[in-house]
C-alpha cells in the first residue's frame, strides 16, 4: 500500500531560524559593536602620531647703521698735554725758606743725609709731624727741613708738606747755610728741646713718637742698641746729655738708657 503525503501539514524548512534566535545574535552583534567603538576612542589616540611643534615666526632684526666717519678738522685734533712742573717748584712757593710745614704723607718722610735717595737713612717723620723749612736742593726735588718735635735736621722728599694753621710763611728767607755757626772763640749754647716737651731731671714723661724711641747705653746715635721704647710707655727722666739733645731716663722695669730728646709728653 502506498504511503502518500498528508495534506494540511508542512514541515519546518532546512536551515532555517526561529525568530527569537535571530534576534539575540543581532542584540549580541550589536553590544561587540558598541564595546569596540568605545575601546577605539580610547587607544586611537594613543596610536596617533605627535603633533608636529608649531614654532612663532622668526623676526628679522636689521642691523644698525655703521656710524659715519666725521671729515677730519685740524682743529679737531687734541691739544698737547703742558708738562707738568717740577716736583719741587709748588713746594718752594708754598713753603720758602723760613715756613713751617705739616708733614702730610700718610707713610711719614724719610730723613737723610743728603737729597739723594743714596743719602745715609736718619731716621723718620711721622704723618702730621711739623717742621721748618731750611732750603731745597739744585733742582728742587728735596728740603732739608729741622724738626720742631726734636732738632733733627736733614733732608726730606719736597712736595709732601701742608699747611699749619696759624702759621705764617717767612717774609725774609733763610739762606742756604741757615745754621748757627760758632767761631772758634765762642761757646755754643747747648740746644734745648721744644719748651712744651722739655721735662726737668725727676719728671715722668710720656713717649709720643709713632715709631717709638731707641734705647742706647751712651748719648749718641753711634752708642750700643740696649732695648726700644713704644709709643705711651711712661718714663722717669734722669739728666740730660751736654749738647741738650739726649735725655737718660728709666724704665718701669727698672731698665736705663739714653733716648733722643724731645720726644717726650708730660705724663
Amino acid at each position: 500500500m502506498a504511503n502518500y503525503p498528508v495534506r494540511g501539514r508542512s514541515s519546518p524548512a532546512v536551515g532555517s531560524f526561529p525568530f527569537g534566535t535571530l534576534m539575540a545574535l543581532s542584540l549580541s552583534v550589536g553590544a561587540l559593536a558598541a564595546l569596540g567603538w568605545q575601546a577605539w576612542q580610547f587607544i586611537a589616540p594613543l596610536l596617533a602620531p605627535p603633533a608636529v611643534p608649531q614654532f612663532p615666526r622668526a623676526v628679522r632684526v636689521e642691523p644698525l647703521p655703521r656710524p659715519t666717519s666725521l671729515p677730519f678738522s685740524p682743529s679737531a685734533r687734541p691739544t698737547q698735554r703742558e708738562s707738568p712742573p717740577a716736583v719741587g717748584s709748588l713746594d718752594s712757593t708754598a713753603f720758602p725758606p723760613g715756613s713751617r710745614g705739616r708733614v702730610i704723607e700718610p707713610l711719614g718722610l724719610a730723613i737723610r743725609s743728603k737729597p739723594s735717595v743714596e743719602g745715609a737713612y736718619q731716621g723718620g717723620i711721622g704723618a702730621g709731624e711739623i717742621v721748618t723749612v731750611l732750603e731745597y736742593s739744585a733742582d728742587g726735588r728735596w728740603q732739608r727741613v729741622r724738626r720742631e718735635l726734636n732738632g733733627q735736621e736733614g733732608w726730606v722728599r719736597a712736595g709732601n708738606l701742608g699747611p699749619v694753621e696759624g702759621a705764617a710763611v717767612a717774609s725774609a728767607p733763610l739762606s742756604a747755610t741757615s745754621r748757627v755757626e760758632s767761631t772758634p772763640n765762642s761757646t755754643p749754647s747747648p740746644i734745648r728741646p721744644p719748651l712744651e716737651t722739655s721735662l726737668a731731671p725727676g719728671e715722668r714723661g710720656r713717649v709720643i713718637e709713632p715709631r717709638g724711641l731707641a734705647l742706647r747705653a751712651t748719648p749718641d746715635r753711634e752708642g750700643a742698641y740696649i732695648g726700644g721704647l713704644p709709643m705711651d710707655e711712661v718714663v722717669t727722666v734722669l739728666e740730660y746729655s751736654a749738647d741738650g739733645r739726649w735725655q737718660r731716663i728709666r724704665r718701669q722695669n727698672g731698665q736705663e738708657g739714653w733716648v733722643r730728646a724731645g720726644n717726650l709728653a708730660q705724663e
